[in-house]
């Protein structure tokens, strides 16, 4: 066995150290030294990884900030025709060849009576245990900070989530979305306001997802959350609040047919169409036919009394009912992804002014744009 020796593992360090300063050199430049160190301290908590929050982590890994994942769905089935740099298409494919070609299920599953060899052969791999060596191989600095959430997420108990510096889900549903929102609220009151410089305890949470052209996200900073804005160059102003401030879960109690805005007569087309997808994807969790779909969107616009057409256009529920199955375009997740990173950026940094709460992708014209969601009567 080899000696300890101080003296070489103190170089390593010093190594470590230059090797750090030297990757995060140009953020360094660009957001300064305290910026660059608060995201090298963050962790950032995904949920049901997507195209979308794929690239989202992707873009806060490489900027030095560790990813914690939770996904305990099969895979290679659950992200087989996800938009994402971490898994390659021919990969998956080859994995599904083989568990075909060795009598497993399609969810990697194996018959009662098979050897226990067999079993430990075919055993279910989860996205999050398939994620994990690929995030670790995308930023070596952050070797040791990352790691996985195998347990379903309905398991993990309130207290864990205010932990993390910011939580990114994809594919909750309303239920899940209030819970965690109601736990981070819970946590947020234990530990008390912030003033001035003193960092925020408080976890940003967003819900994301895109479908066909289109996406959306809602982005909840907290409410002790304070932020600088920018301005002009080297000037930044005093912290202030996000105003006005409405958490996750009020933003999912706000009646969609009152969320309305000062260029919006009525409800935003993509707010509609996502939370429409948001209570599809939770009630039928295998693909179904057009023309289940078309049935349960049609008692679902009428049940919350939302428009049916846009611009003298009715919502072609027959080619959503597509996208409902197959819902990720590529360029819309990078896009989209890249626009919510820089929120998460912004949180962690707390300089430049945040987007709330609710932020609307349309892929026809590339726009994305802001909408608030105001507190009004409750849901029921």
């Amino acid at each position: 066995n080899r000696r300890h020796n101080p003296c070489l593992t103190t170089s390593i360090m010093v190594q470590r150290a230059d090797s750090h300063d030297d990757v995060y050199d140009r953020q360094i430049r660009l957001w300064g030294a305290d910026a660059q160190k608060r995201m090298s301290n963050a962790r950032v908590f995904y949920i049901n990884l997507s195209g979308v929050n794929c690239e989202i982590m992707k873009n806060l890994v490489l900027a030095g900030v560790a990813a914690v994942v939770c996904d305990n769905r099969p895979y290679p089935e659950a992200v087989r025709e996800m938009p994402s740099s971490f898994f390659s298409a021919e990969e998956m494919e080859k994995i599904i060849a083989e568990k075909g070609a060795s009598g497993g299920g399609a969810d990697g599953s194996i018959e009662e009576g098979e050897p226990e060899t067999k079993k430990a052969k075919t055993s279910v791999e989860t996205v999050a245990s398939a994620v994990a060596p690929k995030v670790e191989e995308l930023n070596p600095l952050l070797t040791g900070r990352n790691s996985i959430e195998d347990r379903p997420l309905d398991s993990i108990p309130d207290e864990f989530f205010s932990q993390f510096d910011a939580i990114v889900a994809s594919r909750l549903s309303v239920a899940q979305a209030k819970r965690i929102s109601v736990a981070l609220q819970k946590s947020d009151e234990k530990e008390g306001g912030n003033d001035g410089e003193e960092p925020n305890n408080n976890t940003l949470f967003i819900v994301t997802d895109t479908f066909g052209l289109d996406g959306c996200a809602y982005l909840d900073y907290g409410r002790t959350h304070k932020f600088r804005r920018e301005l002009g160059k080297d000037k930044m102003s005093d912290p202030m609040p996000v105003e006005p401030y409405l958490s996750m879960e009020g933003m999912m109690n706000v009646p969609l047919a009152s969320a309305k805005g000062r260029f919006d007569k009525v409800v935003p087309r993509i707010l509609v169409l996502h939370r429409l997808l948001m209570d599809y994807w939770e009630q039928r969790k295998e693909q179904q036919p057009s023309e289940e779909f078309v049935m349960f969107a049609d008692e679902w616009i009428g049940r919350n009394n939302v428009p049916k057409s846009y611009d003298e256009q009715e919502l072609q529920l027959d080619q959503l009912a597509g996208i409902a199955n197959h819902p990720e375009v590529s360029p819309v997740a990078a896009v989209l992804g890249g626009v919510l990173g820089n929120e998460v950026i912004k949180a962690l940094t707390r300089k430049g002014e945040p987007a709330n709460n609710v932020m609307l992708f349309d892929g026809l014209d590339g726009g994305c744009r802001s909408f608030l969601l105001k507190e009004g009567e409750k849901s029921a």
